[in-house]
């Protein structure tokens, strides 16, 4: 692979994986009930979220397990769902259970015993289960009330809406004080801009390639890296910010103006516009002048 493009792949990754910026970012990976009122729910909780960052010095980001797993777990790698949300959850700033089903109190317990976890924890439990004498109270509950994780007794529907979230929002920033997720292309949050980047720069890619320049890039991480890469890769097809056609990746206007927008200043997005359309025109020229097939062969033959 041409030397050149593993050079602007390292000026993507120093961009966009700066550690010195968005330190008042705050990422949350929202778990709760897969029944179809619950997920509505749930998504009406992360859409608040997000929304109160136009009012605060913060700006919070919300995650969710099915977008980001489902064609992992289904796919032809078949990663098992636990693995997969470790390793989202290890890369948030705090992860928040709205327990309301069998299932979420399977995966508080999952979580309490993990042990990068169990001081990230928000855990939303209604009222009426809170002084109940149940296997969850007198186990992962109790043991999380003797760590930094935090346990909320708010019950979870409409007319307690606004509470709800202006208490998730505190515990996560309190919460944040302590938790430093890794800012590296093992972070699938932090990746989620560099791949975009990448995509945006040489499109037409194929996705192929993308692995190619990853092995390039890696050293002792790569298996995590390639995983991240098909999550960040998954979700961005899936909502519709990178389009696969036949074997190539291209951004959409979605994606392209999220890459540049999103969560920027007017001043902040001047300089990635800027920054953006320079390295452009620098895969354009060695594209241009090399044949497209011997820019790209080693990695579809990868």
């Amino acid at each position: 692979m041409h030397s050149k493009i593993i050079e602007i792949a390292n000026k993507l990754n120093k961009q966009f994986l700066d550690k010195s910026q968005n330190l008042n970012e705050i990422s949350i990976f929202l778990c709760g009930g897969s029944g179809k009122e619950e997920e509505k729910f749930r998504r009406k909780v992360g859409e608040k979220i997000c929304s109160t960052s136009k009012l605060s010095n913060y700006k919070y980001s919300v995650y969710y397990p099915e977008d980001m797993f489902i064609e992992l777990i289904l796919g032809h790698q078949k990663q098992d769902l636990l693995t997969l949300e470790n390793l989202l959850a290890d890369s948030a700033s705090a992860v928040v259970i709205l327990l309301q089903s069998p299932g979420t109190f399977t995966e508080l317990g999952a979580f309490t015993n993990y042990k990068k976890l169990n001081n990230k924890l928000i855990v939303i439990i209604d009222p009426k289960y809170a002084r109940k004498r149940s296997f969850i109270n007198l186990g992962p509950i109790r043991f999380l009330k003797k760590t930094k994780s935090k346990v909320l007794s708010i019950k979870m529907d409409n007319s307690n809406f606004n509470k709800l979230v202006e208490q998730i929002t505190d515990s996560a920033r309190d919460i944040a004080k302590h938790s430093s997720p890794i800012r590296d292309l093992t972070n699938p949050i932090f990746a989620y801009k560099f791949y975009l980047a990448l995509i945006y720069i040489f499109e037409p890619i194929p996705k192929d390639a993308i692995f190619a320049i990853l092995r390039l890039l890696a050293d002792n991480e790569e298996r995590n890296m390639a995983t991240v890469a098909e999550i960040v890769i998954n979700s961005l097809i899936n909502e519709r910010s990178v389009f696969l056609s036949v074997d190539n990746l291209l951004t959409t206007l979605k994606g392209s103006d999220d890459l540049i927008y999103d969560g920027n200043t007017k001043k902040r997005s001047q300089i990635v516009s800027v920054f953006l359309t320079e390295l452009r025109l620098e895969a354009l020229n060695l594209i241009c002048r090399k044949n497209y097939r011997r820019i790209w062969g080693e990695a579809k033959k990868s």
